[in-house]
């Protein structure tokens, strides 16, 4: 990722966010507001991602960008029967997209019924479940809805979290919705947990763990705009991975599948800068 500061000035005054990163980072105005709307942008340490802010002379303005992936193939963790569990990187969206990773991975399989069984957000790594065809994924369905799928992440969140927050049970749109917390480690301003969710409720743990005062880092939805130190102003997405998954084993259920996605690089170097372990 290559990150970008600079100070507006005098003659820039009033003048709108989107026309002064361009000047200043040298790139088309297209590329300027993928930037904003990607919320990779922040003024005086507050995120902004409106083209037409105006700025004032001496802004601090702060950037991200993420540096180009190369083409290798998507990490496949575990074949199990009519099953894939992958490792989602970062950045893309499951499904329901040209550019998702359902329609990569059906190009690198050949395989044009493959499809997605359950959904990661965009800005969330780690495992995820797709099926060879419809049948295998409506044999998914019953089973996490009857919560046989145990689902575990792992986040960096904001403040020092207590040992005493052990669950996190709020209702979201009605359905209820738990989340077990276990701390793995922390400092006087972050912490890094482990999580498991009984339920899948939409963003449940973003939304949980803003509830309790201790936001994912880098979560542009529920984390608020303002942020604890230098190195957490520009991350480059919220800091939440989906470390394991324990499943029935599609081909003899009496034997629990297990699969984990190894803590990608852009989460080991934030737990570095925060010194966390």
């Amino acid at each position: 990722m290559i990150k970008d500061s600079f100070q507006v000035k005098p003659h820039e005054e009033g003048s709108p966010l989107l026309q002064v990163l361009s000047d200043h980072l040298r790139i088309s105005k297209k590329q300027a507001k993928a930037m904003l709307d990607g919320k990779h942008v922040m003024v005086n340490s507050q995120r902004v991602w409106m083209a037409k802010h105006k700025v004032s002379s001496k802004d601090l303005i702060e950037t991200i960008r993420t540096t180009p992936k190369t083409s290798a193939k998507t990490p496949i963790l575990k074949k199990a029967g009519d099953l894939l569990i992958v490792n989602k990187p970062a950045g893309i969206v499951t499904n329901d997209s040209a550019k998702s990773l359902e329609v990569r991975l059906q190009r690198e399989t050949g395989n044009p019924k493959l499809c997605a069984v359950h959904r990661l957000d965009r800005e969330t790594s780690g495992c995820i479940i797709y099926a060879q065809n419809e049948e295998a994924k409506n044999q998914m369905i019953p089973i996490f809805k009857d919560q046989k799928v145990v689902k575990i992440y792992r986040a960096i969140v904001n403040g020092r979290v207590s040992d005493q927050l052990k669950t996190i049970t709020l209702d979201i749109k009605g359905e209820s919705a738990t989340t077990m917390v276990n701390v793995l480690d922390r400092t006087r301003y972050a912490s890094y947990l482990e999580l498991r969710i009984k339920t899948g409720r939409t963003h449940q743990i973003r939304k949980h763990l803003a509830a309790v005062r201790h936001p994912v880092l880098g979560d542009k939805g529920y984390a608020g705009s303002k942020a604890l130190a230098d190195v957490l102003r520009t991350l480059p997405r919220q800091m939440l991975h989906a470390y394991k998954l324990v499943l029935p084993h599609p081909t003899d259920p009496s034997k629990p599948l297990r699969v984990t996605a190894p803590v990608p690089d852009d989460f080991k170097e934030t737990l570095k800068a925060l010194k966390l372990k």
